[in-house]
C-alpha cells in the first residue's frame, strides 16, 4: 500500500498531466523570473497538450525546440536540476537528460510512472544505458552524436501537436475559451 506522500504524487502526475489544470492559480506552476529558468516563447497557461518540457543541456537542441514551439503554438517549460519539475509540470512530450534530472530523481520518476500508467513520450537525450525506462510504449532513446537527433526529434514533435490538434473537438479549437452561459 502506497503512503501518503506517494499517493498525493501520483494523483498530482495524473491530474496535472491528464487533465491539463491551467496554472494561473498555482503560483509554483506560473512563469518563473527569466533570469532564473528561462521559459520559452510562450509562458501563460501552460497544459499538458500545448507544453514541452525539457532538461538537457545542448544548446543546438535547444534552438530547434524553441524554433519549433513557435512554429507550433507550444511552450516550453525548462526544468532545473535537481528539482522534481518532472513530476510536476504537465506536458505532452519530455525531451530530458537524466544526467541533469539526477539519477535517484529519475529511477523515482519511472517507479511512479509505472504504477501510474504514465504514457507522456519520453525522449531521452544522454547515453546512460545502466538507467530504467518506463515501462510505457512511448519512450526513445537518442545518441546525440547522431546528426539525425535533432531533425528527428523535431519531426515527431510536429506531427505530434498536429495530431493533438486534429483530434480536438471544434469547440475548443479557438483560443478564447470562455464558458458561454
Amino acid at each position: 500500500m502506497p503512503n501518503r506522500r506517494d499517493f498525493i504524487k501520483a494523483m498530482m502526475v495524473v491530474g496535472v498531466s491528464q487533465l491539463g489544470i491551467k496554472t494561473d492559480n498555482y503560483p509554483a506552476m506560473q512563469e518563473i523570473d527569466n533570469s532564473e529558468r528561462p521559459v520559452g516563447p510562450t509562458t501563460r497557461n501552460i497544459t499538458w497538450n500545448r507544453n514541452i518540457f525539457c532538461q538537457f543541456d545542448n544548446e543546438e537542441l535547444k534552438k530547434a525546440v524553441e524554433k519549433c514551439a513557435i512554429e507550433t503554438d507550444s511552450s516550453i517549460f525548462y526544468g532545473i536540476s535537481g528539482d522534481p519539475d518532472i513530476f510536476a509540470c504537465p506536458a505532452f512530450v519530455l525531451i530530458i537528460d537524466r544526467n541533469l534530472v539526477g539519477h535517484d530523481l529519475w529511477q523515482e520518476y519511472v517507479q511512479d510512472s509505472d504504477f501510474c500508467g504514465y504514457d507522456t513520450p519520453c525522449f531521452i537525450v544522454d547515453n546512460n544505458s545502466h538507467l530504467p525506462i518506463p515501462k510505457n510504449k512511448y519512450v526513445y532513446q537518442f545518441d546525440m552524436d547522431n546528426r539525425t537527433t535533432i531533425p528527428t526529434i523535431i519531426e515527431t514533435i510536429k506531427q505530434m501537436r498536429t495530431e493533438l490538434d486534429r483530434r480536438l473537438p471544434d469547440l475548443f479549437k479557438s483560443s478564447n475559451h470562455k464558458l458561454e452561459i
